[in-house]
């Protein structure tokens, strides 16, 4: 029979006594056992690294259950404060950051110290005692079709790096599929015949079949038989025929935005424009969600935020009520 301390001890466990350092490598282990996407276990990796440098930094090192809602908010205003962060080289580490970044990094840490609590590793979440920072949510703008145009006529050559860099952006706006989506495809995934692809993406290795256009068809068949390197199975690879990594995609968006001199280009720009051309040409909001890989419908109805007068002027001509009755 237990006694009455015993049962105290079972129901309240003593706290850990774990310092920071050891227990996000934890999380980032756990995060991996329930097997999350690796850009979620990048992204949180980043976070924390970053948040561990500012505690170390400040010589405030404490352990998990002794951090307050107060030290929380004291590296929430660095974030937003400090002209030079993590003494980072980069240029968005040299200037504050943005309310957008300090909410992402609210909700990172929100989520590593409850999983901690629900851990018995600390007694309280002290990110549920601060109010979360108050975004702006920005319209999403879509790219010009002479904006399309002027990046696809960056690779009209006939070498590889060409062929194969006009296929990914054509992907990319005729899928609206992110880019680790893009870069674990693999020669497999791809269906000549119905011109649909099986993307792979989040927790739990979740599937879904996308189509491409004819246009999109005939440059995978001219990359795959004439241009593809290597013995990978990654449909794309790079000039040695190793697997093209997320990074060296990133790097290719950021250099033709400058060559074209348009800011803002990068692969979720690319995707936002796919979701609203989708729209504008009359495809429903219920497609959408399942061709985005989107788990809620209110990730895409932003979308239809986007959309402006002119595309509700357009959108009633064809459907106004009193003339289809």
């Amino acid at each position: 029979m237990k006694t009455e301390a015993n049962k105290n001890l079972t129901l309240n466990p003593p706290q850990s006594t774990c310092n920071l350092k050891s227990v996000i490598r934890g999380y980032i282990l756990n995060c991996r056992c329930e097997g999350k996407s690796e850009a979620t276990i990048h992204h949180y990796e980043g976070a924390l690294r970053r948040y561990l440098f500012f505690c170390e930094s400040c010589g405030d090192l404490k352990n998990p259950q002794d951090i307050t809602p107060e030290d929380i908010r004291q590296f929430l205003w660095y974030l937003t404060s400090e002209p030079v962060r993590f003494n980072g080289s980069s240029p968005t580490a040299r200037k504050p950051a943005t309310i957008n970044t300090a909410e992402n990094y609210y909700r990172t840490l929100h989520t590593f110290f409850n999983w901690l609590q629900r851990e018995n590793l600390i007694p309280d979440n002290p990110v549920s005692h601060i109010k979360k920072p108050k975004v702006q949510k920005k319209v999403i703008e879509a790219l010009k079709p002479e904006e399309v145009k002027a990046l696809l006529d960056q690779f009209n050559g006939k070498t590889f790096i060409d062929v194969r860099n006009r296929l990914i952006l054509m992907m990319f706006l005729d899928t609206g599929m992110r880019v680790s989506e893009l870069t674990n495809l693999m020669i497999p995934d791809v269906d000549m015949q119905r011109g649909s692809i099986l993307v792979r993406h989040g927790k739990g290795n979740k599937q879904r079949l996308v189509r491409i256009g004819s246009k999109t068809q005939k440059a995978l068949w001219q990359y795959t038989s004439l241009y593809r390197r290597g013995d990978s199975n990654r449909l794309f690879t790079d000039a040695s025929g190793k697997p093209l990594k997320r990074n060296a995609i990133k790097l290719m968006m950021n250099r033709l935005g400058k060559r074209v001199h348009l800011e803002g280009i990068h692969c979720h720009r690319l995707r936002h424009t796919f979701a609203i051309s989708f729209l504008r040409a009359g495809g429903d909001v219920f497609s959408l969600q399942y061709l985005l890989g989107h788990s809620t419908l209110s990730m895409t109805q932003r979308y239809l935020q986007s959309l402006n007068a002119d595309d509700a002027f357009k959108a009633h001509k064809r459907f106004s009520p009193m003339d289809n009755f």
